[in-house]
């Protein structure tokens, strides 16, 4: 890339990438804001950009063509590469809460909330609106674990309390059948532990237009070491892998 970028986000549209923002500084402006790379010549290459916030804390591609993003202010901007290189202004995403993990399947967005929740928008529209039918699956993300309790006193002994812990999803993608699949971490009772869950959600719109899940497969794909003093463990990337 021509400028040092951190925590960038991209897109892969038509075989190229395209990357946005994660640049500050005094150099940084909308005409090198973002880049693109071409792995046929392995050349990379700028492209103006609107006036806009260099931190991008989202970005999805719709059917393989429109890049939608949402800068820091919350203000969302798309285009289409293969029809016009310029940007159009969208809505502003001023639904509270937090969202990550923004992923497209078919023409709409899908993103993790927060209490276990999974949620999906119209990307012209930004409404956002929670996934139906997971009230069992979002149970399943509370546990406990025991942790010592020294006391007030120097000379009380330690004793171990139970503690309830609420997990969340951690990472949400989706994969080549058009699926959601996330993962969640739990807490093993005995002996202590820690399990890394995954589970599959295939989508169906129902009459009234709201998307309800169903779960595919749930099960645990990595185990702690039940020794460890790990509250959690991370899933830093996920892609489908064919067989």
């Amino acid at each position: 890339m021509k400028m040092a970028r951190a925590s960038a986000s991209a897109s892969l549209v038509d075989g190229k990438i395209y990357v946005f923002g994660g640049c500050g500084g005094d150099d940084s402006n909308s005409s090198n804001w973002a880049e693109v790379f071409d792995p046929k010549t392995q050349t990379w290459r700028t492209f103006v950009t609107p006036n806009m916030s260099h931190s991008i804390d989202h970005s999805a591609v719709i059917q393989g063509k429109k890049v939608y993003t949402v800068d820091e202010e919350d203000q969302s901007f798309y285009f289409v590469p293969s029809e016009c290189p310029s940007w159009t202004s969208g809505k502003r995403d001023t639904m509270p809460g937090y969202r990550s993990d923004w992923c497209a399947i078919g023409e709409l967005l899908f993103c993790r909330g927060t209490r276990g929740r999974i949620l999906w928008c119209e990307p012209d529209e930004l409404d956002w609106k929670e996934v139906k039918g997971l009230e069992e699956l979002q149970e399943s993300f509370c546990g406990s674990r025991h942790v010592m309790d020294y006391g007030k006193k120097y000379y009380e002994p330690c004793k171990p309390t139970k503690t309830d812990i609420k997990y969340d999803i951690s990472k949400l993608s989706c994969n080549s059948a058009g699926n959601i699949v996330i993962f969640w971490n739990t807490q093993l009772e005995y002996p202590e532990g820690l399990e890394l869950r995954s589970a599959e959600i295939s989508l169906e719109r129902h009459e009234g237009g709201e998307i309800w899940g169903k779960i595919e497969w749930s099960g645990v794909i990595l185990r702690d070491d039940p020794l460890s003093y790990s509250f959690s463990l991370k899933v830093l990337y996920s892609a489908p892998v064919y067989s």
